[in-house]
């Protein structure tokens, strides 16, 4: 591999830091296809994904213009006339320029140049594939009307490729960051506070209820490394790795509960079908509050005290000990309750005192 000057590395660590701020794959194909011609010289520049599975490849980015998207079909149709897609379907570890593969006399034969390439001024290319997307197959190609490319122009791809290939690495483990109109829409149905959580448990985002809840349950742990407490992180990776598992069939993930004096914080975790993300969804609850909000629903004291519990998922007989009553004594109660909220059975009054409290 050629040395490069301190100039080119330089400017590769520029390019490299710029693409490593970008959350998606698209975003980064697209600066890859502006900003590639200040390392390499080219006439123009295509991100192209194909995929095993699809009859077409894929634009991700290309400075061409519309002629060239109109002449992907032709392209794919004669992909075989191309030395540089069956290389790097075999053999994709450095970065290399159609006249390795073939002489260009011959290349200048072949119908798809002759049909494509040519029209479009394309006599050299230089190609280097993206790891990050196998088994599919992504790539750099870089095009160029006249000048061969030198062995300076393939050590500056070999190396930009992999930066190109981390950047969408990363990016693919980033989750789209909700808008606060909809997080403000969202949170009343789940009567909580929301974070977003990618792969790796970096939080992507967190809403102003969960960051005051985090601040005030948690208060003797900042400052919040990630962006989460210490405590909250363990947990997170704790139950995360369940989903990897088969002990979820047996034992679903538990939530994480704080006590603040006479508040409880509850933190539930969810994962998405992928595993690219994580959901936390923190509830606060304060008993005392709770009790008086459905004190709105024309309940007696006592009554209200066994709808509270039983919106807690207790049975009869647990309430009973709770509040120091035979269980017979709860059942009437759940009986008056049931026929003062005009509702079929437990289930529906436990919704009703969840409404209550949001």
């Amino acid at each position: 591999m050629e040395t490069l000057q301190c100039s080119d590395q330089r400017k590769i660590a520029e390019f490299a830091r710029d693409l490593y701020g970008l959350n998606s794959i698209k975003a980064i194909s697209e600066r890859v296809v502006q900003r590639l011609d200040t390392l390499i010289g080219g006439n123009s520049t295509v991100v192209v994904l194909n995929e095993r599975k699809a009859n077409a490849p894929h634009l991700l980015a290309e400075n061409i213009g519309p002629e060239y998207q109109r002449l992907m079909p032709v392209i794919w149709a004669l992909r075989h006339d191309h030395p540089g897609f069956r290389y790097h379907r075999a053999y994709a570890a450095r970065a290399v320029a159609l006249s390795d593969l073939i002489p260009l006399h011959q290349w200048k034969k072949t119908k798809l140049y002759n049909e494509v390439y040519s029209k479009m001024g394309m006599h050299e290319q230089m190609m280097g594939v993206l790891p990050f997307a196998r088994p599919d197959l992504c790539g750099v190609v870089v095009n160029r009307t006249r000048r061969t490319f030198t062995e300076r122009d393939r050590t500056v791809l070999n190396i930009v490729r992999f930066h190109i290939s981390e950047a969408c690495r990363t990016a693919k483990m980033h989750v789209p960051i909700p808008s606060p109109e909809l997080t403000g829409a969202f949170e009343p149905l789940v009567g909580g506070g929301i974070i977003v959580l990618n792969t790796t448990g970096a939080v992507q985002f967190c809403s102003e209820l969960s960051q005051r809840y985090l601040e005030t349950f948690f208060s003797t742990e900042k400052p919040f490394h990630g962006g989460l407490p210490l405590t909250v992180t363990k947990w997170v990776h704790h139950e995360s790795s369940r989903f990897k598992t088969d002990e979820l069939a047996v034992r679903p993930p538990q939530p994480l509960s704080v006590l603040q004096g006479g508040r409880c914080l509850q933190i539930r975790l969810s994962s998405t079908s992928n595993g690219t993300a994580h959901l936390l969804i923190l509830r606060a609850e304060d008993p005392t509050l709770q009790l008086k909000k459905l004190g709105s629903l024309g309940l007696r004291p006592r009554p209200t005290e066994v709808l509270y519990w039983l919106a807690k998922g207790k049975t009869n007989a647990e309430i009973g000990i709770i509040l120091g009553a035979r269980p017979r004594t709860i059942e009437k109660h759940v009986e008056g309750i049931l026929a003062k909220l005009a509702v079929e059975n437990r289930m529906t009054a436990a919704l009703v005192a969840t409404q209550a409290w949001l």
